[in-house]
This record gives C-alpha cells, sequence and structure tokens, in this order.
C-alpha cells in the first residue's frame, strides 16, 4: 500500500468549505469552492477542471482586477479622480449607499483574494506531488467535465 501524507491542520484563515491540504478529498473541494467564486462559463472549460492550481490562480487574477477596479471607483466617486482619467467628472455624484457597497465589496474581494492564495499555494504543492507519483508509475485521472456550453449569440 501506497503511504499517504498525513492531512496537516486547516491554516488561518482557510476556507472551512474546503479539505486541508493533504486530506482526501483536498482538490475535489478545492475545486467546488473555486468554481464557486468563478463567472459560470468557466466551469465548461476543461483545462480548469484537469488543472485546479491554474483555475486558482485565473481566479486570484480575476479578483486582483476586481479590487483595483473598485478601488479606482470609490476614488472617483468621493471626488479624488476623474471618472475617466482625462479630466471630466464623474457622471453619478457620490451616492453614500453605492459608496457603502464598493467598500463592502473591496473588504469581500480582499478577504477571497487572501483566501485563494492559501489554496493556490496548496494545490501548487499538491499537484507536484501527484506528478511526482505520476513519474513513480501511478496512472493520472480525468476530471469530470460538463458539456460544452451553448454559443451565444
Amino acid at each position: 500500500m501506497e503511504p499517504t501524507t498525513p492531512p496537516s491542520p486547516r491554516p488561518a484563515r482557510w476556507p472551512g468549505a474546503v479539505c486541508p491540504p493533504g486530506a482526501p478529498g483536498f482538490v475535489q473541494s478545492a475545486k467546488a469552492w473555486l468554481f464557486d467564486l468563478a463567472p459560470a462559463r468557466w466551469r465548461y472549460e476543461e483545462a480548469l477542471h484537469t488543472h485546479p492550481a491554474e483555475l486558482a490562480t485565473m481566479i486570484r487574477l480575476h479578483l486582483e482586477a476586481e479590487i483595483t477596479a473598485v478601488q479606482t471607483r470609490l476614488r472617483t466617486l468621493r471626488g479624488g479622480a476623474p471618472a475617466d482619467g482625462g479630466g471630466t467628472p464623474a457622471v453619478t455624484p457620490a451616492v453614500p449607499e453605492a459608496c457603502a457597497v464598493y467598500a463592502r465589496e473591496h473588504a469581500w474581494a480582499c478577504a477571497m483574494l487572501d483566501q485563494v492564495r492559501l489554496i493556490e499555494d496548496a494545490l501548487i504543492t499538491a499537484c507536484r506531488a501527484a506528478a511526482g507519483r505520476r513519474r513513480a508509475g501511478g496512472a493520472p485521472r480525468r476530471a469530470a467535465v460538463p458539456a460544452p456550453r451553448p454559443a451565444t449569440g
């Protein structure tokens, strides 16, 4: 029987829905959690099912872009910068309720980014370990992928 790595305890800030690294089901639970954060169309990309570390990387990049966009909009709404960068004022005046929504989204995206980074690092480690086992003679497993999405016009 092949020796297994004992699961490590859940790191601080680890998402509760994801099994700890090394535990049975870690990769599957990480993929499920990541796909919940991803745009729905990403579920139909076979490469993201086959390479979960790339899924985590794409979500990290997506969150980083969202954080930048929200920060820019907050600065614009609060009068810190023109909306188009060229001197034109924001189209809408600062609405306190809208600013609060942007601030909450910013806080959420930052928290998710922190967790996605943890998952990304753990998936990279798990993928390297799996690649080492494959080189040692284990057979790779195909991931289940949903049917292709219909074309939109």
